[in-house]
């Protein structure tokens, strides 16, 4: 895992020395092993590299990385899971290899095969590929986007990108300023921007997930094209029974993790305490005890948690419920100081708004990579397929209501009350059984007091042009996804998975992970598994009384029971309505009275939060 950069200038000067370093090396939190530069046409083309040494430790890892005759230079970010197979293929068609890294078996995948080689890929990736002989720029990211990849295009004087947003403030002839229309959009709803490509600054965007770019030196022209279609994918599985579909489910999910495993550092498990976390650390350790992993490094049992004494974000007794259960090791991250001078530096890094702090996300890695761990399996994912989080369910149950579907409104209310804490539950048992006697007694329109919480996003297509605003780059910006065909229950999933949630919580882990260069992998976004997923029939993704049906059904006698079936959702993240009040009260204060935090109020207006204001000043 690591950080890349390049620059293409189309003006006919060069690079300057250090311009191409300082770009790539303000990244160096990525990659803190090595660094790499290369240059091509007169050092009108650019390719920086941060190094993070996962596979192949030694200096033959080095990026970026050329293959054969030299004809073809590669700078990657990112792991391909399945490169110890595609590598045995590449061997028969004659090709041969100097490294034990995935990178350089990338290169020969994309020379044997073309840019029809990522359908073969398994793994999370952005990647620059530069042809010397076409003068061609190939550019690519993974499917779901758990990589970034950001650019700035220019077509009359550069085209440049980065694996981070803060990159370009170190990018010389780059002026990054806020888009006050983004700014804004982030602002109104926090997941708004990254799943259509843009950021909250000028004239910076990104590569769209399961897009690649083919960028000619020579006409100076972009073009971005989707290579990766989940629509073309889903099979209908609704034949098959829960028991069936629960035991293939689990089938796909241990062989993903099997090779997530794959390493030459130690890995760990980011363990939250939820059903996500949990079951990947689970099935870690069942492959780690079978001795069933190829090439994985033995220290790999431990997980670390979280945990914030005395608060109702506290998870620890789960975490621990599971450890125990499972005979594993745990490490706990306690939250009794805050560090302000590294929250304010990992606020200014992350470059964006988030609704809390990143700091207690990030303790997690940042304690891995002091314990000597440079890999977290994480649990990210499931929520947006399964109907993970509260409002998703409650947007279903509206759906019911809205419906006069009597029994559909039952059965999701169900799942829905369970969702909220046990203090709250009988009052919203009350509430959903008057409105389900309602629509049962009239067949009218359903009356105003439920509460509608649909995004936006649920009620109206959004185009390939809207929003993006790229049509002043004369390129062809992709195919954006379009789901308004589908039934709301599917497109609510399709949206927070591709459109929404995921890839703005795809940016924060990346970063958090990657501050404290610690590689995050994902085993439930195994494409297989996510093709397998999105085939599934609604009743064995929410039913039974549970989200996430499917995954709890496969996870039977595998997890302890107050964790497989427990159904109220916490989640990490900062606490800050109670640090604010606290222990950062005096530095809150002091924050918000500062003249950065008066000019964002230009830019927010009056009715921002706190944090969103103290945000914006350390970002500016």
């Amino acid at each position: 895992m690591c950080g890349i950069a390049g620059i293409v200038r189309f003006d006919g000067s060069s690079i300057g020395e250090g311009v191409l370093e300082n770009f790539t090396n303000s990244m160096e939190h990525r990659g803190p092993d090595a660094s790499g530069f290369e240059f091509y046409e007169n050092r009108q083309i650019g390719l920086g590299h941060r190094r993070l040494s996962i596979l192949d430790l030694t200096e033959a890892g080095r990026q970026p990385m050329s293959y054969g005759d030299g004809r073809y230079w590669i700078c990657y970010n990112g792991e391909i899971f399945n490169f110890i197979e595609l590598k045995k293929e590449l061997e028969a068609k004659g090709f041969s290899f100097k490294t034990e890294t995935d990178t350089e078996v990338v290169l020969a995948a994309y020379i044997a095969w073309g840019q029809d080689f990522l359908h073969k890929l398994n793994g999370m990736w952005a990647m620059a590929i530069w042809d010397q002989t076409k003068k061609e720029l190939f550019v690519s990211r993974d499917r779901f986007g758990i990589k970034p990849f950001y650019f700035n295009f220019s077509a009359n004087k550069f085209f440049a990108f980065a694996s981070e947003t803060y990159a370009f403030k170190y990018l010389e002839g780059f002026k990054c300023e806020i888009d006050g229309a983004n700014l804004k959009l982030q602002q109104n709803d926090l997941y708004a921007l990254e799943g259509r490509g843009l950021s909250i600054f000028n004239e910076l965007y990104s590569i769209m997930p399961g897009h690649k770019a083919t960028l000619s030196f020579d006409s100076k022209e972009i073009i971005q094209k989707r290579w990766y279609d989940i629509t073309t994918e889903v099979k209908d599985r609704s034949n098959f029974s829960l028991e069936e579909n629960a035991k293939e489910f689990y089938n796909l999910f241990y062989d993903s993790c099997k090779m997530r495993l794959i390493s030459d550092v130690p890995v760990a498990t980011a363990l939250s305490g939820g059903l996500d976390s949990s079951s990947v650390y689970s099935v870690v350790n069942s492959l780690l005890k079978e001795g069933n992993s190829n090439r994985t490094n033995v220290n790999s049992q431990q997980a670390f948690v979280a945990t914030f004494d005395g608060l109702e974000s506290d998870e620890t007794e789960y975490a621990k419920s599971v450890v125990a259960f499972l005979q594993g090791k745990g490490n706990y991250i306690g939250h009794k100081q805050v560090d302000i001078g590294l929250l304010e530096k990992e606020t200014t890094m992350y470059n964006s708004l988030t609704n809390a702090p990143m700091y207690s996300v990030s303790s997690v890695y940042r304690n891995m990579r002091k314990n000597g761990i440079l890999v977290s399996m994480d649990g990210h994912g499931v929520d947006e397929m399964l109907y993970g989080y509260k409002d998703m369910v409650y947007n279903l149950y509206n759906q019911m209501l809205i419906a006069h579907d009597v029994e559909g409104s039952k059965r999701i209310s169900e799942v829905l009350t369970q969702l909220y804490h046990p203090n709250d539950r009988a009052e919203l048992r009350s509430r959903t059984e008057s409105q389900i006697r309602e629509i049962s007694s009239f067949k009218g329109q359903v009356k105003s007091k439920i509460k509608n919480t649909l995004r936006p996003i649920l009620k109206s297509k959004v185009t390939s042009r809207e929003g993006y605003k790229w049509d002043s780059l004369g390129i062809d910006i992709g195919e954006s996804y379009d789901f308004s065909t589908m039934k709301v229950e599917e497109r609510m999933l399709y949206n927070e998975f591709f459109q929404r949630t995921l890839p703005s919580l795809l940016k924060i882990f990346d970063y958090a992970g990657m501050v404290n260069s610690v590689e995050i992998r994902m085993p439930f976004m195994d494409y297989r598994l996510v093709e397998f997923v999105y085939s599934l029939p609604l009743n064995q993704k929410i039913g039974g009384g549970f989200t996430k049906y499917v995954l709890r059904e496969a996870m039977k006698g595998k997890l302890p029971e107050d964790v497989r079936a427990r159904t109220f959702k916490v989640g990490i993240g900062s606490p800050w309505e109670y640090w604010s009040k606290n222990e950062l009260k005096e530095w809150r204060n002091d924050m918000l009275n500062s003249q950065k935090v008066i000019e964002g109020k230009e830019l927010l207006g009056e009715n921002c939060t706190d944090w969103s204001l103290i945000n914006l000043a350390l970002i500016k």
